[in-house]
């Protein structure tokens, strides 16, 4: 009892700490990157610096700030980077030779990239011992029409330059030129292949990714046609994805067979015609996204998170998914009513498990259907402190949380969802799960969300201190120990040892 309480104590005076000691934004927010579960290191520059400007440099320049080189795509295809790759396709345990020994750029280096269109990237090989930073400058837009690596690569730092699609200056249209289609379509993609060898170890941060600037003409047909992933993960490890702008995208983040050991933090996902983000790797954390704004244009089943395992053969639900943590993100369904292409996504739609050692906490869910926060086949889980709210009131189709069976019949077990404020109900079937402190409105009973939250029509969740709040849930969840949710709100505020129900605690 005594070490219990001691740990406690320990974990909110490190959350007071972050809270208290960090930088913050104007609005009292915590700026990004300080969070108590994820701390981002940004690779060291240990060696030169070059630049590359489309408007000022040449390719006879030195790479210098007085002489520039001119597009990312040229250095690359006049082979300035040196780099290493396997001596032996097929066998990522092969030796790794050196790649243009004599070019200048080398592991360590800096590449800035100044303002305008710096062409695509389309590579195999791209490994480095130490890391390479590709950075757009400071207040410059840098501009490329897509970055894409599929083969083996390791220790690329990707910094605040622009990735649109559209922007592409070849001779076909973009959604169907082949060098910028091929493998994939998707703005930023990142897969390893059995020819080339294994990827991992890259950073993405600050980048802005999209298909196009401004989609709000587009048609059905358009959004079909044109539309590309933001940024796509294939069997790649050790992926660190922060603080991105992700706008007019068919899917937003996927993070696919095997990513494992991905972190994907503080991005924004907004306006997509798939699902805001996929998740079929073991080992990832994803949090304190936003994802907003579905539009319905074909037949996908659309989610603002989604996830599925696969087995050996491949297909889903024939394997389990592992040690996945979905925490503080906000995920709202329709954004403009009055579009007529506004689409109603699940919120965190798993359905195809199994789903094993999963944290699903602090999440904002706002959506108009059934599944806010669903598991097929899940066990040793825990749904803890997510607020699930139907968006558009007076139909029968309203949120809930669910922990069910496989597809198969096999039962779920060892799960605990508590703490949790829902429009519809907790639905749970399986074994050894247990369910309390929660709190549920009710689909009839929509008109009961003003007195809880300061401006529901505002997707405004926070709480409000009255009766109905005191009565129902404020200081009426249950604490779990080592679980941030209890000690921690969604916006990182602390928590006290009896907790608040939903994902934000009443601050005074």
């Amino acid at each position: 009892m005594i070490k219990s309480t001691l740990l406690k104590i320990a974990f909110l005076t490190l959350i007071s700490f972050i809270l208290f000691s960090c930088e913050k934004n104007n609005d009292g927010s915590i700026s990004k990157n300080y969070y108590p579960d994820f701390e981002f290191e940004e690779p060291e520059v240990s060696g030169n610096t070059f630049y590359i400007d489309p408007s000022n440099g040449s390719m006879e320049g030195d790479g210098s700030k007085e002489n520039p080189w001119r597009t990312l795509q040229e250095v690359l295809e006049a082979n300035l980077i040196q780099h290493y790759k396997h001596t032996e396709s097929y066998n990522a345990e092969s030796e790794l030779i050196l790649v243009n020994e004599d070019a200048p750029v080398k592991g360590g280096d800096k590449l800035i990239l100044k303002e305008g269109y710096h062409g695509h990237v389309n590579l195999q090989t791209f490994m480095f011992k130490d890391w390479l930073t590709i950075a757009g400058a400071e207040n410059e837009k840098a501009v490329l029409s897509q970055f894409k690596i599929t083969g083996t690569f390791k220790n690329i730092y990707l910094k605040d330059f622009y990735i649109i699609k559209d922007s592409y200056q070849g001779t076909d249209d973009y959604w169907i030129a082949d060098e910028i289609n091929h493998n994939s379509g998707s703005c930023l993609y990142l897969a390893s292949n059995d020819f080339w060898g294994k990827g991992s170890q890259v950073k993405i941060n600050g980048l802005t990714v999209k298909t196009t600037e401004d989609a709000s003409g587009w048609t059905k047909e358009d959004w079909v046609e044109k539309a590309a992933t933001g940024i796509g993960l294939r069997s790649v490890k050790y992926v660190e994805a922060i603080n991105c702008n992700i706008e007019n995208i068919r899917h937003g983040i996927t993070v696919e067979y095997f990513s494992d050991n991905s972190k994907v933090v503080n991005n924004s996902i907004k306006n997509f015609s798939g699902d805001g983000s996929r998740i079929i790797s073991n080992d990832v954390l994803f949090a304190y996204n936003t994802i907003t704004g579905c539009l319905k244009v074909d037949d996908n089943h659309d989610d603002g998170i989604q996830s599925y395992s696969r087995g050996e053969d491949n297909s889903p639900g024939t394997g389990t998914l592992s040690n996945v943590t979905i925490r503080g993100n906000l995920i709202i369904g329709i954004v403009d009513k009055d579009n007529p292409l506004a689409g109603s996504p699940q919120g965190i739609g798993c359905f195809d498990g199994f789903f094993d050692n999963w944290i699903v906490e602090n999440n904002v869910v706002i959506s108009n259907t059934y599944h806010g926060i669903s598991f097929y086949g899940m066990f040793n889980s825990k749904i803890l402190n997510n607020t699930v709210i139907d968006q558009v009131p007076g139909d029968d189709v309203c949120p809930w949380i669910k922990i069910t069976n496989h597809k198969n019949g096999t039962p779920s077990y060892n799960c605990i969802v508590a703490n949790n404020i829902v429009s519809s109900s907790v639905s749970i079937v399986g074994n050894n799960i247990e369910e309390n402190s929660n709190y549920v409105f009710g689909k009839r009973n929509y008109d009961s969300i003003y007195q809880a939250f300061v401006n529901p029509d505002e997707n405004n969740f926070h709480l409000i201190n009255n009766d109905f709040t005191k009565q129902n849930i404020i200081d009426l969840g249950t604490y779990f120990n080592g679980l941030i949710s209890s000690d921690a709100d969604k916006d990182l505020m602390s928590r006290d040892e009896t907790p608040d129900i939903g994902a934000y605690e009443f601050v005074e």
